[in-house]
């Protein structure tokens, strides 16, 4: 069964990766050239992320529960965006608990319902899950030792860049 319209996978996919991309790239000029880094590569990735989630909304998705969970990541993202530039206080921490809800559980119900490819749907599932716990570090205080976050960062985004690609080359 399709779940999205053929055309607008690889745009999400593309979509994806590039938020891995800048994942990655944030966490690499943060130790290299801190002064190149900032908001602006947390608001491109964000933003890729609610792009994303918000052309699986719009697209013909497999049942109202997961359009649902698509529209609640994309808004979350969409907050999170807007955090890194103008800082928002207590609905930050409610777009965190939103992105982290609706990325987990769109990242299980695609996994369930088969979304996007075999391959793609678990690399989508992980990285919706490592989502999970690198902002769930963030909401909740550091439960992650040092190294061990920064591990689980770059985890993080090689991940959601791999999945971007897989969900992007899926015929």
């Amino acid at each position: 069964m399709t779940t999205t319209a053929p055309a607008r996978r690889p745009i999400v996919g593309w979509l994806i990766a590039l938020a891995g991309l800048f994942g990655a790239l944030t966490i690499v000029l943060a130790f290299v050239a801190p002064s190149l880094g900032g908001a602006w590569l947390t608001v491109c990735g964000d933003g890729a992320m609610m792009v994303a989630f918000l052309v699986l909304f719009l697209g013909r998705s497999s049942g109202i529960l997961l359009r649902i969970f698509f529209a609640v990541a994309a808004v979350g993202w969409a907050i999170r965006a807007v955090n890194a530039v103008i800082p928002l206080g207590i609905v930050a921490t409610a777009g965190l608990v939103l992105v982290i809800a609706g990325s987990l559980i769109t990242g299980v119900l695609a996994f369930g319902r088969h979304l996007f490819s075999r391959t793609a749907n678990i690399f989508f599932l992980l990285a919706m899950l490592a989502v999970a716990v690198v902002l769930l570090n963030i909401l909740v205080g550091p439960f992650i030792p040092g190294s061990i976050a920064i591990i689980v960062s770059v985890a993080y985004a090689l991940i959601l860049l791999v999945a971007g690609i897989l969900i992007a080359l899926r015929k």
